[in-house]
């Protein structure tokens, strides 16, 4: 499972389950082999079938919590009795067995522990304070005795000392920690580490993702997968930046530990030019060291772009000269303080008041030197590029103009918006479209709250068939993606549908922050495959609560002539049903539009299908019609 929390688990089907981020962690084979007997031992006891009959017939919540932590703490102690056995009759080295619970406890840690060095991000072109980085470590806090009372796992501490008994109670143990080889071992788990960078730009864990790019980088200096990614970051920091929301994509000061810290550290320090600057720098620098990658140069146009349009990065503001240079300026121009303050003052009676003000915020001016303000100073190479400039003032032209029409909008009266918005209203979902994906809808019913299964099932059917009739009836090809469409599209059919659903949780992380789709090359080859760059994303979900209380029920059962009324229109009126369809373009990777319907009505496959009907009519209609 693609995840980054480090985690295995078995159904009781016999099937176990691992995360890419427990993988990751590992650093043996062996270590994966005691985990496997751990959950192989679950399954012949038939503890998941257990576990699944209890907490199905016991509802009070607080007991259930108490309850299930002891029963599950029993189960655990006795699969790893039976792990221990199946991990020794394999032959593999007692000792990985201890270096295995070490892994669990330190798991939530990066999978490695390397000192970040301040100079990572300096080079000839800017100055990076050393004041931005921590000036102590941060102790790693996990403890093997923690308390577990709650816990539906014992901790460590005790799980170690029961295993030791069961280790000394048998003998003849192997000494082997990679039967397949450590060459073997290490390729398959530096996949899991590669994919973790991916979970955590999905996941907008940034920090996490660039301490893991910078760990990488020392076994894959030359990764083209890296590099991109590295952009994404920087491109998706900027921008959550902007909209003040940075702090959800790096660690809480009360939650650093270890050698990440100092990155965590450093980016939570730096101000919005700041990381503006720092940012810019890291994605101009891999678009010119990789001028023909499309994909790099694709996030470098959108950082433009976006760069741009953020009305608080004043590009005049930067100076043309390197912090060095400029600081050398400064002390010089101190040395010879008398004669700058008499020159200064003659010059001075000469300039108008806002040639003033603009001298005293011209970052090239010596007397304005700033240390503290080390990011005025860190493009002056790129300020030098003309290509640059030629993009960045183009997009600055665009977004005038947008702003212009907005404040236009603005000034008209509430009627004339009326009209604008009836005219947008009317052509709403006209994108002239003959042919679409159609990712597997999502529907839930739920009674009580729980989600019935057997009838989500249903109508999800009857969901996707309402779609493909609509979309036929229309004239519009689809090309649908989902669990009926695995029997002849098979592996890839089912990683299309991984990779499509990936980008609408990107999406769905902040409405607010367009970031760049990490899976832009599988997009793309999907794009490609399929002739279209329009999915479409539907969601139902129908909630049943009957409007009947004992009193108003009761009140039937006496007021006979009422009774035949009043009891169906209190159990048709429980019906709520909501449906949304989202249209996404593969092309930027962003949401093209949206459209609600909602109906106090239990949902049947004739409303499905009308409402279908209407937005593969609107869909097909082309907007200069």
């Amino acid at each position: 499972i693609k995840s980054n929390s480090a985690n295995a688990f078995s159904t009781d089907q016999g099937i176990v389950f691992f995360t890419t981020g427990l993988i990751a962690q590992l650093t043996s084979e062996a270590q994966l082999a005691y985990i496997l007997a751990h959950e192989i031992s679950h399954y012949t006891e038939k503890h998941v079938v257990e576990t699944f009959d209890w907490t199905t017939s016991n509802y009070r919540q607080d007991d259930r919590i108490e309850r299930l932590s002891q029963y599950s703490k029993e189960k655990e102690f006795e699969a790893d009795k039976l792990g221990v056995k199946l991990f020794h009759d394999a032959g593999y080295s007692a000792d990985e067995i201890f270096a295995t619970f070490d892994v669990l406890m330190y798991s939530y840690l990066p999978f490695d522990e390397i000192e970040f060095p301040t100079t990572y991000f300096s080079n000839e072109n800017i100055f990076i304070p050393q004041t931005l980085f921590p000036t102590k470590k941060y102790e790693i806090k996990a403890v093997e005795d923690y308390d577990d009372e709650l816990s539906t796992h014992p901790n460590i501490k005790k799980r170690k000392e029961a295993v030791e008994k069961e280790i000394g109670g048998l003998s003849d143990w192997g000494t082997t920690s990679n039967y397949l080889g450590a060459e073997r071992f290490e390729y398959v788990r530096s996949i899991a580490r590669f994919e973790s960078v991916r979970s955590d730009i999905l996941n907008a864990q940034y920090g996490d993702a660039l301490y893991s790019i910078f760990i990488l980088e020392k076994d894959y200096p030359n990764s083209m997968y890296l590099k991109r990614l590295k952009a994404h970051v920087w491109m998706n920091l900027m921008l959550y930046k902007t909209e003040n929301k940075s702090s959800r994509t790096i660690n809480k000061t009360t939650d650093l530990e270890g050698e990440s810290a100092a990155l965590h550290f450093f980016l939570k320090k730096l101000n919005k030019d700041g990381l503006t600057t720092i940012a810019l720098r890291q994605v101009y620098q891999l678009h010119i060291q990789n001028p023909d990658d499309e994909e790099i140069n694709a996030v470098y146009t959108k950082f433009v772009t976006d760069l741009a349009s953020t009305d608080n990065f004043k590009i005049e503001n930067f100076s043309k000269k390197k912090f060095e240079d400029a600081a050398a300026e400064y002390i010089k121009a101190k040395s010879d303080t008398l004669k700058v303050e008499i020159k200064d003052t003659v010059s001075s009676q000469k300039k108008s008041k806002y040639d003033k003000i603009k001298t005293k915020k011209n970052a090239d001016n010596p007397a304005n030197f700033d240390s503290t303000k080390y990011y005025l100073y860190g493009l002056t190479d790129i300020l030098a590029d003309s290509s640059f400039m030629q993009l960045f003032t183009a997009k600055k032209a665009i977004h005038l103009e947008e702003k212009e029409a907005f404040e236009a909008y603005n000034a008209l009266s509430r009627q004339e918006q009326k009209v604008i918005n009836k005219q947008e209203k009317a052509t709403e979902f006209n994108l002239g479209l003959n042919e679409i994906i159609v990712v597997e809808p999502m529907v839930y019913s739920y009674k009580r709250g729980q989600v019935n299964n057997v009838k989500s099932e249903k109508l999800e059917k009857d969901f996707s068939e309402a779609i493909e009739s609509s979309a036929e009836r229309v004239g519009v090809k689809t090309y649908p993606i989902d669990s009926r469409t695995l029997e002849t599209k098979g592996t890839q059919g089912y990683n299309e549908r991984c990779i499509l659903i990936s980008l609408l949780n990107q999406l769905a992380e902040d409405d607010e922050v367009t970031v760049f789709p990490v899976d832009y090359q599988l997009l793309k080859t999907i794009r490609n495959d399929y002739g279209t760059s329009k999915v479409m994303f539907s969601l139902v979900e129908h909630q049943y609560s009957p409007n009947i209380n004992v009193a108003s029920a009761l009140s039937s059962l006496i007021i006979y002539p009422i009774l035949l009324i009043y009891l169906p229109v209190g159990i048709l009126s429980g019906n709520n049903t909501e449906m949304n369809v989202l249209i996404l373009d593969l092309e930027n990777g962003e949401i093209e539009d949206g459209i609600s319907y909602y109906f106090k009505d239990s949902p049947k496959r004739l409303q499905l299908g009308a409402h279908m009907y209407d937005i593969f009519t609107k869909l097909k209609t082309n907007p200069a019609n």
